[in-house]
């Protein structure tokens, strides 16, 4: 395909054989409230403006290339978010425009470890104070257990929930193993 910037006539670089498999829409998994792998940055972005939040948006993407497939990762970020019986901030990651990651860092640990206990009962604790319950593709990690104890606080310990989409986790991850090393086109 041509494209004319400016009066001169480029040509847009071929997709890399391997751009499907990385921007592919699968089935969502419910992370947490309402929130499901594989949405789309506007979908979220919609979905949080009819609550009223008023998400920040960072983008980091790759210039496209036919050395490596499509590398687009977005970062929506809203502060004082009502999450698990506290405030917090909220932080969603996606892969590709694909939702695979919910984070949340609580302000009050002790509410949102209650909270958290009667949602999923089967978070298990481990000796270091963190918390993870994988269910097939959805993963939950925690730590508010130790970031309200006084270990965690004499620790200075941020409190944080993790729900994630192994999926997509795993993509990213792959797509970094195999194509993070090139360097970007000068073309």
């Amino acid at each position: 395909m041509l494209l004319a910037v400016g009066g001169v006539m480029l040509r847009e670089p071929a997709t890399h054989p391997d751009t499907a498999l990385y921007t592919e829409h699968g089935s969502g998994l419910p992370l947490i409230a309402g929130f499901f792998s594989y949405r789309s940055v506007d979908a979220v972005i919609a979905e949080l403006s009819a609550q009223g939040a008023t998400p920040q948006r960072r983008t980091l993407a790759r210039p496209p290339s036919s050395d490596y497939p499509t590398h687009v990762l977005d970062t929506l970020s809203v502060d004082a978010y009502a999450l698990l019986g506290t405030q917090g901030r909220l932080t969603l990651e996606f892969f590709n425009d694909r939702l695979y990651e919910v984070d949340f860092k609580p302000q009050d640990a002790k509410a949102c470890a209650t909270a958290l206990r009667k949602l999923d009962p089967q978070l298990r604790r481990d000796r270091n104070g963190r918390s993870e319950h994988v269910d097939g593709e959805r993963r939950v990690v925690t730590n508010v257990d130790l970031a309200f104890s006084s270990v965690g606080q004499s620790l200075g310990t941020e409190p944080y929930v993790l729900w994630q989409d192994k999926r997509l986790v795993q993509q990213r991850d792959d797509w970094d193993r195999r194509f993070g090393a090139i360097p970007y086109s000068v073309k």
